[in-house]
């Protein structure tokens, strides 16, 4: 078992995700995410464990303190080794950055361990499409993923923190900040 801290897409990126899943299959590729009860998402932070009363409340507060953010997905990949990953990713921003040494700073504070690929520096953001897959599929995903119509302007509405394997939502919160004159998103 371990603990995720998520951003959640809008409604409509979020079909367009579910509808990319069911391509997959559809070709023969299966996708585990949506067996194991995933949301379409960009990984924050992996954690061995938290606390499930303060990790809550630090989420909260920071969605309380986040205006949703515009994101954009600009190439699909993999990463290197065995997992046979494939995953969309988005144009990195300064808001998406921000939003990622925020969760990171917040956790550390309360003396949890986040995974090191998800450490400042270290982090690549993208959001996972089809996992566990063999060798040969990972082209064939790659092409899928570059047939659909996910290139598209989305927003980051939400945070949430799941447990997984299977996923388990232990929390969500919207971004709610409003934008205001003297507020950039």
């Amino acid at each position: 078992m371990g603990f995720a801290v998520e951003l959640y897409f809008d409604p409509s990126m979020e079909r367009r995700i579910r509808r990319l899943w069911q391509e997959l299959a559809d070709q023969g590729i299966r996708s585990i995410l949506p067996a194991i009860g995933s949301r379409p998402h960009i990984s924050l932070a992996l954690l061995d464990r938290v606390d499930p009363t303060t990790a809550p409340a630090v989420l909260a507060s920071l969605a309380s303190d986040q205006m949703p953010l515009p994101v954009e997905f600009s190439s699909a990949g993999t990463f290197p080794g065995t997992e046979g990953v494939v995953f969309l990713a988005p144009a990195i921003t300064p808001e998406l950055l921000a939003i990622h040494r925020r969760v990171y700073s917040h956790l550390t504070a309360l003396g949890l361990r986040v995974h090191e690929y998800y450490r400042p520096g270290r982090w690549v953001p993208h959001c996972t499409v089809a996992m566990e897959l063999e060798p040969h599929q990972v082209p064939q995903a790659l092409a899928v993923c570059r047939g659909e119509h996910l290139f598209v302007p989305a927003t980051l509405v939400e945070i949430g923190l799941v447990e997984y394997r299977p996923v388990r939502e232990i929390c969500s919160f919207p971004l709610s900040l409003a934008a205001g004159p003297d507020r950039a998103i």
